[in-house]
């Protein structure tokens, strides 16, 4: 029987632990519930009002009675005014692991690296298109390391999934170690859904028309604050696009994909002011939350700060571990993410704070307060 398959069930085996799974009560229950939700890396200042509207309108003028655009002319044709390349640059789809199974299936099966701390969609993803999976890990932190440093530490693959900035590290890909990979591996995929709710990061895309194994998946859920609406696409060059699409089934690109297309542009003022409020609010979290005791944290340069909870011996806190801090937060109205389960991730201590807006972050650092210390 071939590696991977379960010998009674006959089924293949999971590729890695799944992480926790986030809280998503009926929709008739989350519309009484007043939590301020920490848990998500969406977009602090929410979703343009431009955006609502033109849902709203396409549902009343009846647009769910037809089929949706598979081929996302118009979302595309905006992309490609946006970033200053050719249509056939742009695929369109659903969620960002929908986009990476899409690249992976392309391929012969191989060895693929995924870095990690990371989210299990990259490992699940290039498992199902049948490659095996390794972690990319580094000993010096959260860093992803090189291919020439993996190697040395006895990691070997042939293609990669990056992401830019790393969840939740909340690090950013620095481009010499991209350029690395586009040199050793056969192709590159960088997740890069929250780019644009960064420390003045910049994006990869302007690569893809030098380098034809480099494929950048970008979303509109985590920019625009729509994590319901699943709207994600595959940036690369025209003959890797055009090879992708030969094995892609677009039959789920969603009807918003149409409705919000020409608003994607016309909306970039709104992730201008995003960056600015970013700029200030991203720092003033860490060190907020550095001056929680008990809490460490990791730098970040994302809307989101990756953070351990220790009970020290020399301290009388009030919770024990991560789990107990995480249930008395949910009672007070707060939800965090815990991080137990996440590949890469060990001893069941980190957890991840989104940025919100200043009013919902200092509610967070007064409740964290209360609950550890008592003040």
């Amino acid at each position: 029987m071939p590696d991977g398959c379960d010998l009674h069930l006959g089924v293949r085996a999971t590729v890695t632990a799944l992480p926790e799974q986030l809280l998503s009560p009926p929709y008739e229950l989350r519309t009484e519930m007043n939590w301020i939700d920490f848990s998500g890396t969406a977009n602090p200042l929410g979703t343009p009002p431009s955006f609502i509207r033109a849902m709203e309108a396409a549902l009343a003028a009846g647009e769910l009675n037809y089929s949706p655009d598979r081929e996302a002319h118009t979302l595309r044709s905006v992309l490609a005014r946006q970033h200053g390349l050719p249509v056939e640059s742009f695929l369109a789809g659903t969620t960002v692991g929908d986009m990476v199974r899409a690249v992976a299936q392309t391929y012969q099966p191989c060895t693929v690296g995924v870095s990690v701390p990371g989210p299990v969609e990259y490992a699940l993803a290039a498992g199902n298109a049948g490659h095996r999976v390794v972690e990319i890990t580094s000993p010096a932190g959260f860093v992803v390391p090189d291919p020439a440093a993996a190697a040395r530490h006895h990691i070997a693959f042939d293609a990669a999934v990056l992401a830019n900035p790393g969840y939740p590290t909340s690090r950013l890909l620095p481009l010499p170690t991209l350029a690395a990979y586009l040199e050793t591996c056969t192709w590159v995929v960088v997740d890069e859904r929250s780019i644009d709710l960064t420390l003045g990061g910049e994006s990869m895309v302007p690569l893809v028309k030098e380098h034809r194994n480099l494929v950048v998946v970008r979303s509109l859920c985590d920019p625009y604050a729509m994590p319901g609406i699943p709207l994600s696409y595959c940036v690369a060059h025209p003959d890797t696009i055009a090879q992708i699409a030969r094995f892609y089934d677009s039959s789920g690109v969603p009807m918003f994909a149409e409705v919000l297309g020409e608003l994607a542009l016309a909306e970039r003022e709104h992730l201008e002011r995003t960056r600015e409020f970013l700029d200030t609010e991203i720092p003033w979290l860490q060190c907020m939350l550095s001056l929680v005791p008990g809490i460490d944290i990791y730098p970040a340069e994302a809307n989101y700060v990756m953070c351990a909870f220790s009970s020290k011996p020399d301290l009388n806190l009030g919770v024990a571990n991560t789990e107990e801090l995480a249930m008395r937060l949910q009672l007070a109205g707060f939800l965090i993410r815990k991080l137990e389960g996440t590949p890469g991730v060990p001893n069941g201590k980190h957890f991840c704070v989104a940025v919100r807006t200043r009013e919902d972050n200092e509610k967070l650092i007064a409740a964290l307060r209360e609950i550890i210390v008592g003040q």
